[in-house]
């Protein structure tokens, strides 16, 4: 069928929504341009299934595709494609992402209603598709697709990656602003990939199959986008979704950043800021002087571990130096940085950790938060665990104990007492990183008095549940090295105890976080109105909208 009788493909796509998911975005781009109609759904978690599926049938699509990125989701997703047949889905039923890449198999075997899986770059294999059903062809044989033949799964040949990214259509955007300190935030990705080749990513292992690990977009195309977000949306804070944006020369940083300056001034926009990430070994005076004149003032920073072995085992290039130096230049350049400390991997010891909490004491007034190194698909890290028969869990959730038994305690006490102040997607740490976001915003755009003020009360409520969480950390470590750590009673004692004790302190800290989150908002929407810029409509206003990592 084509033609006047070609019949164009209706499609929903679904997926996390907590910041903009420009992933889903450039895939809805890429069929709409084709002609086809799209349709982008959010899904967070189980909580949502009932009204996710609802509103995914409403327009009685022909297609449904479920981005899956992230490993410790698989379950909600697999909840959620199960329950679209027998709630009346008989379309098309696909899933793309960086899990159905490497685990489609797992994923046809776990979902019999599942027709395919796209792996990698997956716009224009989802347009090849819309296009199959149009023309009442099978959607088989595709570059890039996974699909079913009898009772077998079938592998298409890897697509060649898409190295003019700027040849994709712009990512929509959603309706309802996103906001961080009354301020107006949009996304943007300026890049795909990333140089590194660390252990534990799932992004080296997505693009070292397509063969090409880091794309660039032209400056002037991103500052298109930046400039119709600026002049439509009000946003004046760009948050860039990069997995690196911090190239490993500091001249083409310098050559790039100075470009999309220069191209943003000739659209028109002012003062705007950015959130970005870089890695320690990259961090120079001459590169963060670029990205402070360009509009950076937070930078996401791959510090992981003060340990030069626990950074060799990860796959890191850079030195426990290279992290002072990093920190340092930020500081001087008035960029703060973030960063995640992996303090726990399979062979890390309890000295590897207190180097790390050393540095940790070191800034207290930084936004930082702790973390296990956790084991992905695709990764040389789950190879190596494989290899070792250490490797536990499946592709829902892989585990490992470590080998330094006091260690693999300290984090068990940990995952108990520590899940709502550090561990949780929404801790109080992570939550904190957020409103110090939203107090360098107010720093930027408001400053006086009154913003050194509230500011002040921000930092100085990260120092006391920072250097708390520090105590803890110390804590634990000393218990772990003194008790046997094979009584499993005492070891389950003291971790109820430090629970209980922790979530009493975080009544207040919990507490004075949300009163200066909503003091930003309010005062920000307060002071941009009384400048002429205010958000149109409804906003979304949630801590992981300033999410880093």
């Amino acid at each position: 069928m084509s033609g006047a009788g070609r019949r164009l493909q209706k499609a929903v796509l679904i997926g996390p929504i907590q910041q903009e998911n420009l992933a889903l975005q450039y895939l809805a781009a890429s069929a709409r341009r084709a002609g086809h109609q799209v349709e982008v759904v959010a899904y967070n978690d189980r909580a949502e299934l009932d009204q996710t599926v609802e509103r995914a049938l409403a327009s009685s699509p022909d297609l449904i595709g479920v981005g899956l990125a992230f490993q410790n989701a698989i379950q909600d997703y697999i909840e959620l494609l199960s329950a679209l047949r027998p709630r009346g889905f008989k379309g098309h039923l696909t899933c793309g992402g960086h899990v159905p890449t490497f685990c489609y198999r797992d994923l046809m075997r776990d979902i019999p209603d599942l027709d395919t899986a796209v792996r990698h770059d997956g716009e224009h294999t989802l347009v090849e598709m819309l296009d199959r059903m149009a023309d009442e062809k099978p959607v088989r044989g595709l570059a890039g697709l996974v699909w079913r033949e009898g009772e077998g799964v079938v592998e298409g040949p890897v697509r060649q990656a898409l190295n003019d990214i700027d040849g994709l259509p712009p990512a929509a955007r959603s309706a309802e602003p996103y906001l961080v300190g009354g301020t107006v935030v949009d996304f943007v990705i300026t890049a795909r990939g990333c140089v590194g080749e660390c252990s534990y990513c799932s992004i080296a292992a997505f693009t070292s199959e397509m063969g090409v690990s880091y794309r660039l977009r032209n400056p002037a195309a991103v500052a298109e986008e930046i400039a119709a977000s600026y002049h439509e949306r009000a946003a004046r804070v760009v948050f860039v979704q990069d997995d690196l944006f911090v190239l490993p020369r500091e001249k083409k940083t310098v050559e790039r950043t100075r470009a999309l300056r220069e191209a943003l001034t000739s659209r028109g926009v002012g003062d705007v800021v950015f959130w970005v990430k870089g890695r320690p070994e990259t961090m120079t005076p001459g590169t963060c002087q670029a990205l402070r004149e360009m509009g950076a003032i937070h930078l996401f920073l791959g510090v992981e571990s003060a340990s030069a072995k626990r950074l060799d085992y990860l796959g890191r290039t850079h030195l426990p130096i290279h992290n002072q130096n990093a920190i340092q230049v930020c500081r001087d350049y008035g960029i703060v940085p973030s960063f995640n400390f992996m303090l726990f991997d399979p062979d890390c010891s309890l000295d590897d950790i207190d180097a790390t909490l050393d540095l940790a004491e070191q800034h207290l007034d930084l936004p930082w938060n702790v973390c296990r190194t956790e084991v992905y698909s695709g990764t040389e890290l789950l190879s190596r665990l494989q290899a070792e028969g250490r490797l536990e869990g499946d592709y829902k959730s892989y585990g490992y104990r470590m080998n330094d038994a006091r260690a693999e305690v300290m984090f068990r006490i940990l995952r108990v007492s520590l899940h709502e102040r550090a561990l949780a997607c929404e801790s109080l740490l992570n939550r904190l990183i957020s409103l110090s976001f939203a107090r360098q915003i107010h720093e930027h755009f408001f400053p006086g008095p009154t913003t050194a003020a509230f500011a002040k009360k921000v930092v100085e409520l990260g120092v006391t549940a920072r250097r708390d969480t520090l105590r803890v950390l110390r804590e634990t470590m000393a218990f772990v090295r003194a008790v046997d750590v094979r009584d499993a009673q005492a070891v389950r004692r003291y971790a109820v105890e430090q629970a209980l004790a922790i979530q009493l302190r975080d009544l207040s800290l919990k507490a004075q976080t949300e009163e200066l989150w909503q003091l930003s908002h309010v005062r920000g929407l307060r002071l941009w109105a009384g400048r002429g810029v205010t958000p149109a409509g409804r906003a979304r206003v949630g801590y992981g909208v300033a999410a880093g990592s």
